[in-house]
């Protein structure tokens, strides 16, 4: 390959499609690596194959050649083609641009597997390592197992597959039998599929005392197909729960459950139980728990009943000696989990502070025999592969798949699952990036056709192997390493694209210890080198930890970038010098990013390029700042020795103009808010990373973070141009450019400290000024933009009284009122009713508001009569010798009280 030409990412990608297909892909399941074992912040398949090709294939330097590899980039992009033509032709570019061998790849973070597997997909050498044990694991099943002992092609089935569907048969007979001791049958013959718990506790009112479900709602179905939902009925001193069918009549409101905000309501005598107390009760006593209804399913039909009386005995004991005689494991371990949570993590794992200490904690006597029964039916299967005569590589293989079902059934199957009611399905036990408190719960028979189960879990797997089985076996070396130590020789892998972990927001070690536990209980005898310790080690993590700051577990964001720093020089150290490092990385703190340039400026990774690439769900959940990012920039880096110095005057101009150059070539791609400011990091690195230092012509060093200031600037004008016009935008003031850039940005959400100050900078306003005159607040750690309605209002003396945003604000809130003289007045005196600029703010403001937004609405009707405002404030004959802004018709000042 020749070296001295540019990579195609240095280039173009084709960003449109490919993140129209990451977008989408975040949806697809049917056959997706995602469905084999959950693992958190999996990369889209798409955008992870766009990245490799792109580094792998060199520029051809001709535009008409350079968009045909691009159209193959995108006919590769969606899911459906992930082994098609169009992914064959790209394999074959690249081997045509490695004529002597393949090109040699490195993910030392390879998480998921999605980077690797593209790479192994596009026919390199591919190295895939991961500090976690479980991780490695997942890769294994990925990116090995299934290219060494899959057979594909002509029509035929993998005899993987084959072998795979009858183990995983063989383990639903075995144990059939020893989970009907514990299913009842229902009357009408059958067993139910899911079982619904309420945690409870008693009543703290002596003169009651009854014990309380403690439920947020009180819905068992609440859809356009069917209702059901529960009646607390007092009955001395007992509440008995009666499951009606139907909608609800009178005064029933099922929306109403006896928990809010973490305090509870007793349904009987309506006293109170703070939230505080009710932590100090389960911390000292435990909850308890009550069964109280269940739902059979018959084909489409579904009914929920309340249980019978066998049921719920069943469900609250289990026969003596059950579990007992399970026995322990190969490798002596016990049958149950008995390993203690990490406690310092109380913010992830939030039934610590509810005193569930443990990970038996997770699930109730009935969940860990099933769970329990299942790993000893995996173990078993192995054996029998063994005394069968499969060769031991092959059996230790679907062993592995086989306990990935397992750890399916693991997340469907805890007593921290929650059951929504609206579409009569389970969220499993990660619905976010954290446990989450469930209050009520469910409980599914994984022998029941329902989600979660056995079968559903062995459907899942066999189609993420079928994927993976189809992916061409080339080589492939799959280990446990540490990215700070990494066990390669010196400048030897072509390519290094990894995607980083960012500070706290995975806990990958704490998170993935639920599925670790029971793995180690199906097949940790297979691998006693992954599973040594009780929990995942966590001491070489590159992570900054949300445990307690005060425990040994802490890890400072210092700490974290020490190691990440670490990192980078390792992969400086093994790729060639004609190599590249790509780095997927997306985080809204400013700060983040300035530790990220100086620590790759330190690895002497010089910034090429980067693109803004789609790697989330638009609609994911999330437990973190209100303005997350839907997108992630990929730095493209070469290695470089970094000895020019730059000068602030000859940077600014050439940051300036690269920054508007990128910007107009991400247009079309429908970045908003974080991701659009985040676009603009890579062009700004792409410029100032080229130098060892920045420095004004006093020989003063400038900072990072005012480069990146600079670049925020840069990026808010930019858009500010394109939404009112370069002409208005000079004549309106920096605290009106600051307002809507954050409403066009961030729209109604609040901005976490950082980001704000970000936007105070670029604009050169003063936060604290726009606190006292109320146009913005401060909401704990974060920052919240006032609209008209919200604010105080403007009293003589205010500083920025005259402000286009103020004035527009005291206009709007007129207009609502009726108050048409006032209104004329006010935009005779300030000027503002012929300035195109002004109605250019609210007309803006009006096109990136939501729908039904108060403030839009006050704006629409403001801006929509802009002329006849106009006219009458031409014909105003107020006075206005006062020479003050608000010495209206009236002397209404306090518009907004």
């Amino acid at each position: 390959m020749t070296t001295e030409r540019r990579r195609l990412i240095e280039h173009g990608l084709p960003l449109a499609q490919v993140n129209e297909q990451s977008g989408r892909e975040k949806s697809l399941r049917r056959g997706h690596i995602s469905t084999l074992h959950l693992w958190w912040a999996r990369r889209p398949l798409a955008m992870s194959r766009a990245v490799v090709a792109g580094v792998l294939l060199p520029d051809p330097g001709d535009e008409s050649e350079r968009q045909k590899i691009m159209n193959d980039i995108a006919l590769a992009a969606p899911f459906e083609q992930s082994n098609g033509a169009g992914v064959r032709h790209l394999r074959e570019r690249i081997a045509k641009a490695w004529p002597d061998r393949k090109p040699r790849v490195l993910d030392c973070f390879a998480g998921g597997g999605a980077i690797p597997l593209e790479a192994l997909r596009l026919g390199a050498e591919v190295t895939a390592s991961d500090i976690n044990p479980v991780a490695h694991l997942i890769q294994r099943c990925i990116l090995e197992f299934a290219q060494r002992y899959g057979r594909s092609g002509h029509g035929e089935v993998s005899s993987l597959i084959e072998d795979f569907r009858e183990w995983a048969t063989w383990i639903r007979e075995r144990v059939e039998g020893d989970l009907d001791v514990v299913f009842p049958e229902a009357p009408q013959g059958g067993r139910p599929a899911v079982y619904f718990w309420a945690r409870t506790m008693p009543c703290q009112n002596p003169a009651c005392g009854v014990e309380i479900p403690l439920m947020r709602d009180l819905w068992l179905a609440n859809s356009n197909r069917r209702n059901y939902w529960i009646e607390f009925r007092p009955v001395g001193h007992r509440l008995d729960m009666v499951v009606h069918k139907g909608k609800p009549t009178g005064d029933d409101n099922p929306d109403e459950g006896t928990v809010k905000s973490s305090s509870v309501t007793c349904p009987r005598c309506s006293s109170v139980v703070p939230a505080k107390h009710v932590r100090i009760y389960a911390q000292q006593h435990g909850f308890g728990k009550r069964l109280y209804a269940v739902l059979e399913t018959h084909g489409d039909d579904r009914i929920y009943r309340q249980p019978t009386s066998a049921e719920l005995e069943a469900g609250e004991e289990l026969p003596e000696g059950l579990i007992d005689r399970l026995g322990e494991t190969p490798d002596g371990t016990s049958a149950v989990p008995d390993e203690q949570m990490v406690k310092s993590q109380f913010r992830i794992l939030r039934n610590l502070v509810y005193g569930i200490d443990s990970w038996a904690g997770l699930f109730n006597g009935r969940q860990l025999y099933v769970l329990a029964t299942f790993c000893a039916g995996v173990r078993e299967a192995h054996r029998e592969m063994l005394n069968a005569g499969m060769d031991p590589e092959r059996a230790k293989a679907l062993a592995t798949y086989l306990a990935c079902c397992v750890s399916r059934v693991v997340d469907y199957n805890s007593s921290f699952t929650t059951w929504v009611s609206s579409g009569e399905f389970i969220t499993h036990t990660y619905p976010q990036q954290a446990i989450r408190m469930a209050w009520n719960y469910t409980e599914i028979n994984p022998l029941a056709d329902v989600s979660g189960s056995w079968d559903s879990a062995v459907r899942w797997v066999d189609q993420a192997i079928r994927h993976c089985v189809d992916v061409s076996p080339e080589s492939v070396k799959v280990l446990r390493a540490d990215a700070q130590n990494l066990p390669f020789e010196t400048d030897y892998f072509d390519a290094v694209i990894v995607d980083p972990p960012y500070y706290d927001a995975f806990q990958y070690g704490d998170l993935s210890d639920l599925f670790y536990i029971w793995l180690k209980r199906s097949i940790g005898h297979l691998y006693p080198e992954l599973f040594a310790t009780p929990l995942t080690p966590k001491s070489g993590e590159i992570i900054q930890t949300r445990a307690d700051k005060k425990s040994p577990e802490h890890i400072t964001d210092e700490e974290y970038e020490r190691r990440l720093q670490k990192a980078l020089e390792e992969m400086r150290r093994v790729v060639r010098s004609d190599g590249y490092v790509a780095l997927v990385f997306a985080h809204t703190e400013p700060a983040a990013w300035e530790r990220l340039l100086n620590a790759l400026r330190a690895a002497d990774l010089l910034v090429t390029t980067s693109w803004p690439m789609r790697s989330e769900r638009a609609a994911r959940s999330t437990a973190q700042i209100s303005a997350v990012l839907n997108s992630s920039v990929v730095l493209v880096c070469r290695p470089a020795n970094l000895e020019k110095d730059g000068f602030y005057d000859d940077v600014v101009p050439e940051l300036r103009e690269r920054i508007a150059e990128r910007l107009g070539t991400f247009e079309g791609l429908g970045l908003h808010g974080a991701d659009y400011f985040v676009s603009a990091v890579g062009p700004a690195f792409e410029v100032f990373g080229r130098y060892r230092r920045v420095l004004r012509l006093s020989g003063e060093e400038v900072g990072v973070d005012e480069l990146m200031v600079l670049a925020r600037q840069t990026v808010a004008h930019h858009a500010m141009r394109s939404l009112i016009g370069g002409e208005r935008l000079t004549t309106l003031d920096n605290e009106t450019l600051f307002y809507l850039s954050w409403r066009w940005g961030y729209g109604t959400e609040d901005l976490p400290a950082d980001e704000a100050y970000m936007l105070e900078r670029a604009f050169d306003v003063d936060l604290s000024a726009l606190q006292r005159i109320g146009l913005v607040s401060k909401n704990g750690s974060s920052f919240r933009l006032l609209g008209p309605q919200d604010r105080r209002g403007p009293r003589r003396g205010d500083e920025m009284a005259t402000t286009a945003i103020g004035v527009l604000h005291v206009a709007a809130r007129l207009w609502e009122d009726g108050r048409r003289a006032e209104l004329t007045a006010l935009l005779a005196r300030t000027g503002y009713s012929d300035e195109p600029a002004f109605w250019a703010t609210a007309n803006a403001l009006v096109q990136v508001l939501p729908e039904k937004n108060r403030e839009r609405t006050m704006l629409m009707g403001l801006a929509g009569n802009q002329e006849a405002l106009a006219n009458a404030a031409a014909d105003s004959t107020a006075d206005f010798s006062s020479g003050r802004l608000f010495d209206l018709p009236g002397d209404r000042l306090s518009l907004f009280e």
